[in-house]
């Protein structure tokens, strides 16, 4: 796995609105293949750039306005190396027809972290996992956001916010942290995964 040789101070850091957690273990792992999968304003991964400091190649993955302005943004930060993989707003579209052409395009293992940050729901990110898994080095890392998250909860998605969702969702998947399902389903039983930190982080100890 390629690795940088020093950890970055993160309390020289100051981002906000990013995964504080993300930066402060990423900065610990010497990892150097960085990809952010949903990356809203860019925060988390402004933080990663900042960590790197031009080492290593930084992948985002979303739909294509908020790749466009996150790379746009951290290149007028002074980093050059991000590539973006957007998606269209399409229904069945998503990070995961980006992550097929990785595979198609025989690039694995691709990343040796990889923060999950994005639809929060099984239909998306366990189909995300599996990808994943084979795009990740053997020692590198898979890391979750929002383990408890639920649709009713969110500010954003939550029914009475946005009626449209009961179209889209069962009564039970509203109510259902997904996140959680994909882990503990999937990941936390995976004999090729160790928990590093609950609930959030596993490491791939075994191709």
């Amino acid at each position: 796995m390629n690795r940088i040789d020093h950890a970055f101070p993160t309390g020289d850091l100051n981002v906000a609105g990013a995964n504080v957690g993300t930066l402060e273990f990423f900065a610990t792992t010497g990892c150097t293949r960085y990809a952010e999968i949903g990356v809203y304003k860019g925060d988390t991964v402004l933080g990663i750039a900042e960590i790197l400091a031009g080492q290593g190649a930084i992948h985002l993955f979303d739909f294509e306005d908020r790749v466009e302005a996150a790379v746009e943004r951290l290149r007028k930060a002074g980093h050059q190396n991000v590539v973006g993989h957007p998606n269209s707003r399409r229904l069945f579209d998503s990070y995961n027809w980006s992550l097929m052409h990785l595979l198609a395009a025989g690039e694995s293992p691709a990343f040796d972290y990889v923060f999950l940050d994005g639809a929060h729901t099984w239909a998306f990110d366990a189909l995300a996992f599996c990808l994943i898994d084979r795009l990740l080095c053997e020692g590198g890392f898979v890391d979750f956001d929002d383990y408890r998250w639920t649709i009713a909860g969110s500010p954003s998605m939550r029914p009475d916010v946005f009626p449209d969702v009961r179209h889209l969702y069962s009564d039970e998947q509203i109510e259902t942290p997904q996140v959680r399902l994909v882990i503990d389903l999937l990941v936390r039983c995976h004999p090729g995964y160790e928990e590093i930190v609950p609930d959030k982080i596993f490491r791939k100890v075994a191709a």
